[in-house]
């Protein structure tokens, strides 16, 4: 059975609490925030943070899994993050999923910052193995022992190959498109038969549901390619349209590997978000 989650609204007058508790009441598995850090394109975002959001929406919920996608490890304090990761887990009652990856390029912002640009893959991997060993060695100690699963956010195979290898599970991108998961998925089970593993795998969406499937384009299109200065990026690797069409859309990730699909309103979240749980219901 696919696991269905949603994604909280993260602009300073949204109403998180009341997004959290009817995620929660409509049946998905999780609800996630997006990190923007100081990480291009999403940091240009005036976005709240994404931490504390899931912070928010744990007071707000009771059994929801609360979920953060990605978290740009390199350019982050390891020690500080692991203790606030640890302290939303035990504020959750032990419901956190924490998705990390590389990011995109540095940029001239993250050299400013102090963040090193050099040996990212390195730097990904180390900060994983401090995340681990605080939550087993230090206060506080999250509620999920021995931590908060970990998943990765990755796209070549060299990436793919350490979420093989360190990660608790796999998370495509929203900004690739079907076709690039169902590569990727390929890729990530070769890696994981020759490390004689098996993670969950699963896929962010951008998507808009509309009966008038222009429209539905449209809206989304006005925030997706503007969020990320690439215009055509809806076209290439969102979902849009009436609610069938959405299902049979996402039916296709089903196919191609995914377990779970994050699921990204980008307007309007509550009619939505009500729109989605209805979709999801079409999807086996």
């Amino acid at each position: 059975m696919t696991r269905f989650s949603a994604a909280l609204p993260q602009l300073a007058g949204d109403d998180i609490a009341a997004a959290a508790a009817r995620i929660e009441e409509l049946g998905f598995t999780g609800a996630w925030s997006v990190d923007a850090g100081v990480e291009p394109p999403l940091a240009r975002q005036p976005i709240l943070d994404a931490l504390h959001v899931l912070t928010f929406a744990a007071a707000a919920t009771t059994r929801v899994r609360l979920g953060v996608a990605v978290i740009v490890l390199p350019r982050r304090n390891p020690v500080l993050l692991a203790k606030e990761l640890a302290t939303v887990d035990r504020l959750s009652n032990g419901r956190l999923t924490v998705g990390v990856g590389l990011g995109r390029r540095p940029d001239e912002g993250s050299a400013q910052l102090g963040f090193p640009t050099d040996r990212p893959a390195g730097r990904l991997r180390e900060g994983v193995e401090t995340l681990r060993e605080r939550w087993a060695e230090h206060e506080p100690r999250p509620a999920q022992q021995p931590g908060p699963p970990i998943w990765f956010g990755a796209r070549a195979r060299p990436a793919l190959r350490r979420a093989a290898r360190l990660g608790d599970g796999w998370i495509g991108a929203g900004s690739s498109s079907s076709a690039d998961f169902a590569e990727q998925a390929g890729v990530l089970d070769e890696e994981l038969a020759e490390a004689g593993r098996s993670i969950p795998k699963a896929k962010r969406v951008y998507i808009a549901v509309e009966d008038d499937r222009d429209r539905a384009f449209e809206r989304l299109r006005e925030v997706l390619d503007t969020m990320y200065a690439s215009p055509g990026m809806t076209e290439r690797v969102a979902v849009w349209g009436p609610a069938e069409h959405c299902a049979g859309q996402l039916r296709a990730l089903v196919e191609a590997g995914a377990e779970e699909l994050l699921l990204h309103p980008l307007y309007d979240h509550p009619r939505q978000l009500e729109a989605l749980a209805g979709v999801a219901a079409m999807v086996p």
